[in-house]
């Protein structure tokens, strides 16, 4: 009888620990995911589109952020960051079609796939690869996929590296917080 009375406390003493334990997931929605090396996180709220996203440091990088007549956001750090931000694009099936039925810039493979994204690979005259991804958070949406065209015209075939690099910054893409409410003043 004793011997069922301490294994029962025990049993009680051990529940009763884990319980105790305050497990948090990886991304709550009141936590700041911590940025990479290198990387800087940027408010896109006065371009329009309201979201951050973490992008090469820019401080001593030439760089562009200009709103383009689409309506899409282009971000360019160097030559080897380029891509497009927006609220609004097509739904992933849709997007391969179109690259898969793309007569001048012809698909070759889906060299990587999850449930947000695709990298892939075309050719026009040399191996190009580029991405496309649908970020949703916190019943947001945003469409990011990379820009081959720089401002001054010249167009990039960006690596496997590079893609992956700038989908890698994609995927940051988080609802921007509103600017907390100044206090209002008392009469």
């Amino acid at each position: 009888m004793y011997k069922s009375i301490l294994l029962a406390g025990l049993i009680s003493a051990m529940f009763s620990f884990s319980s105790c334990k305050q497990d948090k997931p990886a991304e709550a929605a009141d936590t700041e995911v911590a940025l990479a090396p290198g990387m800087i996180r940027l408010n896109l709220l006065s371009y329009g589109i309201p979201a951050t996203i973490d992008i090469p440091d820019t401080s001593e990088r030439p760089h562009i952020i200009e709103s383009l007549p689409s309506g899409d956001l282009h971000i360019q750090v160097q030559k080897w960051f380029n891509i497009t931000v927006n609220v609004s694009g097509m739904d992933m099936d849709r997007k391969k079609k179109d690259i898969a039925g793309n007569d001048v810039d012809k698909f070759q493979s889906w060299v990587a796939q999850d449930s947000v994204s695709i990298l892939y690979k075309t050719q026009m005259v040399n191996e190009e690869y580029h991405f496309y991804a649908i970020i949703k958070r916190d019943g947001k949406t945003f469409y990011a996929e990379d820009h081959y065209q720089s401002t001054d015209g010249t167009v990039t075939n960006f690596s496997e590296p590079q893609v992956q690099s700038m989908l890698n910054a994609a995927k940051t893409l988080t609802p921007a917080k509103p600017a907390p409410a100044a206090p209002a003043a008392k009469s």
